[in-house]
């Protein structure tokens, strides 16, 4: 019986040590991926002291600066499961990502975009297409961006969508499973690159710990378009003009699972001319995420957190505790012999007197 109880304790012993070791090596890797299936709605609302909004009244198209606007914006993420790439078991995932920002007093819309992004799912990072004859994990058209044409064709019609197929590298959506304490490329939608996102420290919103990672774009030229001449400040139907981008994007992060808890965007914007040195600004502002959308992020972090919690840490520590006191009782009740039996004392022989 001894010997029977400590082959299950050394049994369960190294089953408890490979748990310890299997956990973080290959269930985390296994488990800690962004989900295929992704449908999630962000609202950020703000002022801005100055926009540019562009609407239709009586059949014509009228273009405007507005003053003190309050705004809002609605950033919608869905999987798109038409690539070849979205499949079970893919260690990428393809999703698309549409925004739109209204004026909140008619809502009139002041900016729209939409871009698509093949990006890997546990780095986050956006997928770029390998060099020489090594194989491609997402298809050339996957990711994209669109952008709108500065004129429509016909009166009353909405400019044409352009498509551009790019690879847009950096992290998009979250950060990294493990965020560390260091800087990070992050892809910027205004500027359409990775800009370097800065740690400045740690902090908590709503009883989670974050950290605060900081993004600024400095003074960068982002496009140009043919605007109307009065909107800048000179003759002329229609003039050539540079539009010119800074802002500043904070971002606080939860570091076990990545997820952005909260979001700031300080933006400015500006049209230049040579036709008129002064440049016109349209667009200064800023937009925050809403309590109700930091809440559904803090309550992600709640359902996530304490899984990857286990099997990256707390986990592997209880097996292998656990498995070392099991193997430590196996080999002592092996080890351990039982007393050996004393034998019979003889019994004495009677002796008998002999009489001389």
């Amino acid at each position: 019986m001894r010997r029977a109880l400590s082959l299950i304790f050394l049994a369960l012993g190294v089953f408890a040590i490979a748990g310890a070791v299997l956990l973080p090596t290959y269930v985390k890797p296994e488990l800690a991926k962004v989900p295929l299936n992704q449908d999630s709605t962000s609202i950020l609302e703000g002022t801005a002291s100055k926009v540019l909004a562009v609407k239709t009244e009586n059949g014509a198209t009228v273009t405007e600066i507005r003053d003190n606007a309050k705004l809002k914006a609605t950033a919608h993420v869905v999987a798109n499961f038409a690539p070849p790439e979205m499949r079970e078991g893919t260690d990428v995932a393809v999703w698309l990502l549409a925004v739109s920002v209204v004026d909140t007093r008619d809502d009139t819309v002041v900016s729209a975009s939409k871009r698509q992004v093949c990006f890997d799912r546990r780095t986050a990072e956006g997928y770029v297409p390998p060099g020489g004859d090594q194989e491609a994990k997402c298809s050339t058209n996957s990711s994209f961006v669109t952008k709108l044409e500065d004129k429509a064709e016909k009166e009353n019609e909405k400019p044409k969508e352009i498509q551009e197929n790019k690879a847009q590298p950096g992290l998009n959506f979250k950060f990294p499973f493990g965020t560390e304490q260091k800087d990070y490329q992050v892809y910027d939608d205004n500027t359409g690159r990775p800009v370097q996102a800065r740690f400045q420290g740690v902090e908590e919103i709503k009883g989670v710990e974050v950290y605060k990672f900081v993004q600024e774009v400095l003074d960068t030229k982002i496009a140009t378009k043919k605007v109307p001449g009065s909107l800048i400040g000179v003759t002329g139907a229609s003039v050539e003009a540079g539009q010119f981008y800074r802002g500043t994007v904070t971002s606080w992060i939860e570091p076990v699972t990545g997820i952005q808890v909260k979001q700031e965007q300080q933006s400015h914007q500006e049209l230049r001319s040579a036709a008129n040195p002064t440049p016109t600004v349209v667009f200064d502002g800023k937009l925050t995420f809403t309590d109700a959308t930091i809440d559904a992020m803090v309550k992600q972090v709640d359902e996530n957190k304490g899984k990857l919690d286990f099997i990256g840490s707390t986990g592997p520590i209880v097996l292998g505790i656990g498995g070392a006191a099991f193997l430590a009782l196996g080999v002592f009740l092996l080890v351990k012999r039982r007393p050996e039996p004393t034998p019979p004392s003889e019994k004495p022989h009677s002796r008998r007197r002999v009489a001389f």
